[in-house]
Formats: C-alpha cells, structure tokens, sequence
C-alpha cells in the first residue's frame, strides 16, 4: 500500500516544540542584552549629562564671578576713582622709590582700596572675585606722573550642593594720573560738596548727560568738591606766553609787562590791544589788553587764523605750522615772521563773543554758525585765557573730528582747544567777574569742542531751547543750564592720558583714574 507521503519529511512534532523553545530563548536572550546595553549607555549617557551639566553650571558660576567683580571695581571706580586728593609727599614718594610709594598712594587717596573682594551667591551658584592692582610704569610729565598699572581680577565659581570650583583670571591695564593734574582730565567737575545723590539731582535737574562710547569700560560723570580742583592763578600760563619767569598774581608791574610787549619803558598802564610777544628767545604768545567785542578761530588753507576785534580796530594773527610762517596785522601795520607763536592767547578783560568763523572771497573772517565748519587747525595746540567773561556766540569745532552714529571721534585729530576764565587781572591779580556763558544769542544745537574752565562766574547756558554738545570737559565754580541741555562726550585722546600741552591744572595733587582695559580673559 503505497503512503500519502514520505516519512523522511513529515515533522515531528517534538522538533517543532524544541525549536520554538530555542528560538524564544535565543530571541531573549538578545533583547535581554540589547536592554542591558541600554541601560547601562542611557546610565552611562546620564551620567555624562550630569557632569557637563555640572560643568556647565560651574562655568557660568565662574564666569559670573568674573562680570560681577569687573563690573563691581568699575562702579567703585566710577563713583570714588574720577579724582581723590592724594598729599604732595606722597606724590614726590613716587619719584624715589614707585614700588613702594605706589600702594600708599592708593591707600592715601581711596582707603584700603586693594585687594577688592565680591562674594555672592544665586540660584545654587556661589562665586567670588578678589580685584589686585600693582605698578607697571611710570612717565613723568612734570607737574604729575602718568601711571600704568596691572590689574588681575582673579573668580571662583561653585555650587552649593558641589564641592569642585571653576577658576577664571582677567588681567587688565589701568591708567592713572597722580600730582597737579591737567584740567582736561577731569570730564566734569563743580566746586561743591555733593553726595552720590545729591549729584544724581544735579546732573537731573540741569539737564546734564554723558554720552557713552563703545567700548568704554569708565564712564565720565560726575565730580564735586569744594576745593583744591580750579586753579586761582593763572601765573604759569601767563608766564609761559609772555616768556617770562615765574610769578605771584599781583607780582606782574605795568613796567615789567611793558618790557615783555616790547614797549617803551615806563610805569604807564599797558595800552589796550592786541601784542604779539617778540623778544630773543623768539616769539611768545599772544597778549590782549582790554575787553574784546569779539574774537573769531578760523582756517585757511594750512594756517590757523586768531581775529580780534575791539572799538572798531581789528587785529589779525595767522600762522601755519607746516610753513613756520606768521603774519600779524594790526591798524597801525603788519609784520612777518619765519617763526610760529606759541598758541597761547592772553585776554586781560572781558571776550564779549567768541565763535569759530571762516574766511569769505573778501579774505574777511566772519562767524559761522553751520556747525561743520572747523576752527581750529588740525596740529594746533591752542589755550585761551581769560581774566574775565568769556562769552561763547557760535560753534567751536575742531579739523579732523570724524562723526560716526551722531557721536563725535578726535582719535585721528591733532587739535586742541582750551578756555579757561581765571576771574583774576593777569597783571594784577585783582579778582574779577569772570565766567563762561553760552550767549543767548548762539545756536540752539552748538557744537563746543574744547575744555572749559570757569574759576569764578560759573558756567551758565543763556536762553531757551537749547542742546549744547560738550566734547571735552568743563569745570566750574557753579552751574546754571536755566532748563538747557548739555551732552558731555569725552575726548578720546584723554581715554589715552594724552592732554592739551598748555590746559591749566588741579590747584592741589589729586589722583584719577583715565582708562581701563582688558588684555586677556582665560578660564580653567
């Protein structure tokens, strides 16, 4: 009998329940590994997280501590580091022995200042931040001593539940000034005692405000105290421009002044007029007597123009330093000279309009009131000193000044300008009026490009509506914007420690800080 199929093939159905079995045990013994392995990566893979989260946190702590502790030392900059009256041995101190001297200076003017501690803590993270600041170099400009210094500011930042800490160091750059300071140093100063708020109020109720600059890790504000800022006596300055030596205010005779303008002999008062300074050492600077009904700064070509006009009379000073060559006309002639006067212009009286101008088709000098147009020669140097009022009609604007998104930048400049009102006869030292005051008449946007200085008389801004851009410095007895705004932007070139070379200065040592820069920044 034949069979329906072959029993070679025909399963069994204890083989096809083994194999099953195997298989299963096989399939799970797979997954099984394979939940294994992910367990333990997804363990492996947590724990990876945590820790770059730790790190994570660590970083952010330390770099905290950092910002925080750069931003703490600018603050306390800010508001004690602008300018602190340091004692004149101390000073001296600096010439024998820096390194030691250096940290007594700081201590004299600031308090303990140094080492700067900052700890804080916020949502688990802690940090600290400790401030250090050390000599590096010193320059002396005579009357003071430029300083670079070394600032570290060294951040440890942790968490609380974590005891590992992440380490971050910055080291920087400070510059200071140290001795009788240059005027121009000092962004804005008024002679009163006033506390933080009670400048806040001031700066408010005046209408004044800085304008910052990027980049600028100081910035401007701010300084008030009741003396030992404003010089009283114009002495040096007018000495150097007469080329004369040093004297006491009330020491200048009429017949000593007569010799040094080259008059006749005599115990006569000096003339009123303009005198351009000449004598063997060559030319000198410039010397007003009288009042003046106005004096216009222009350009043209390479020479710097100075026009003086009084009772009718005009008097014209142009010189071009590239050219050394100076021409003086004057109502009763002219004269010409291979040399350049040293730009520095003596008004004994009242400048009743002073403005920058420019030169017509005519050869005529004449007020501009555009505000683009310079006055003041790219590589001049120029100081005006006032015993009494110095009236501001029109825009003082410096050649080279480059404007970038409305703010102004003297980097590229060689130009300088400075006004200084003593408040005192230069001859004399008789005390006058003094002052320096916007006129009413000026323009309601004016442009002034110089630093100012108002020893007695204030400084005071006349009518209504007006936005007075200050790109320098002012310093002043007192203040009156009468609801007037004032925008304070400071020089770059004083964010270097570089100044103007005849700017008056502090009437007593003081220290201030100029600049601060980071050189590096490292975490580790």
């Amino acid at each position: 009998m034949k069979r329906p199929y072959s029993s070679r093939t025909r399963p069994s159905p204890v083989n096809e329940r083994g194999s099953a079995s195997v298989t299963v045990l096989l399939l799970f013994v797979v997954f099984s590994g394979l939940g294994l392995a992910m367990l333990h990566a997804s363990g492996v893979h947590m724990k990876i997280n945590a820790f770059r989260k730790v790190s994570a946190l660590l970083d952010c702590a330390s770099e905290n501590g950092l910002k925080r502790g750069l931003r703490d030392f600018t603050a306390w900059l800010e508001a004690a580091g602008l300018l602190a009256a340091v004692p004149a041995e101390r000073v001296e101190g600096l010439r024998e022995n820096p390194n030691a001297a250096f940290p007594l200076l700081l201590n004299d003017a600031l308090g303990a200042a140094f080492p700067r501690v900052l700890e804080e803590s916020f949502d688990g993270m802690t940090w600290e931040s400790r401030a250090e600041c050390g000599l590096g170099s010193l320059t002396d400009m005579g009357g003071y001593f430029r300083i670079a210094a070394g600032l570290r500011i060294e951040a440890s930042g942790g968490l609380l539940q974590v005891s590992p800490k992440r380490l971050s160091v910055l080291e920087g750059s400070l510059g200071l000034l140290a001795g009788r300071l240059p005027l121009p140093a000092i962004p804005l100063y008024i002679r009163k005692n006033m506390t933080d708020g009670e400048k806040a109020a001031f700066l408010r109720e005046n209408g004044i405000s800085f304008i910052p600059k990027p980049g600028r890790l100081i910035r401007p504000g701010l300084t008030a105290a009741d003396d030992g800022v404003i010089p009283d006596d114009p002495g040096p300055i007018v000495a150097k421009a007469l080329n004369i030596g040093i004297f006491s205010p009330g020491d200048l005779s009429p017949a000593r002044l007569r010799e040094a303008l080259g008059l006749e002999p005599s115990m006569d008062p000096v003339p009123d007029g303009v005198y351009l300074i000449r004598n063997d050492l060559g030319l000198g600077g410039v010397f007003v007597q009288g009042d003046l009904d106005e004096m216009v700064l222009a350009i043209n070509g390479d020479a710097q123009v100075i026009v003086f006009r009084a009772a009718g009379a005009e008097w014209s000073l142009e010189f071009s330093p590239a050219r050394s060559r100076t021409d003086f006309r004057t109502p009763d002639g002219s004269g010409a000279y291979d040399l350049v006067p040293l730009p520095i212009v003596l008004v004994n009286g009242r400048i009743e309009s002073l403005g920058g101008g420019y030169v017509d088709a005519d050869g005529r000098v004449e007020m501009s009131f555009d505000g683009e147009t310079p006055a003041v020669l790219d590589g001049v140097d120029l100081t005006i000193v006032s015993s009494d009022k110095v009236a501001i009609s029109s825009h003082l604007v410096l050649e080279g000044v480059r404007w970038q998104d409305g703010i102004p930048y003297v980097k590229d400049s060689q130009a300088q300008l400075v006004v200084y009102s003593s408040g005192r006869d230069l001859a004399s030292g008789e005390s006058v009026e003094g002052g320096i005051a916007v006129a009413e008449g000026a323009p309601s946007d004016l442009k002034l490009q110089a630093s100012l200085t108002a020893a007695s008389g204030g400084f005071t801004v006349e009518g209504t509506g007006k936005a007075v851009e200050l790109l320098g410095a002012l310093h002043a007895d007192a203040y009156a914007g009468n609801g007037n705004a004032l925008a304070i932007v400071r020089d770059d070139r004083a964010a270097t420690g570089e100044f103007p070379k005849n700017a008056p200065l502090t009437a007593s040592p003081q220290l201030a800080f100029y600049s601060l820069r980071v050189l590096s920044w490292k975490e580790y």
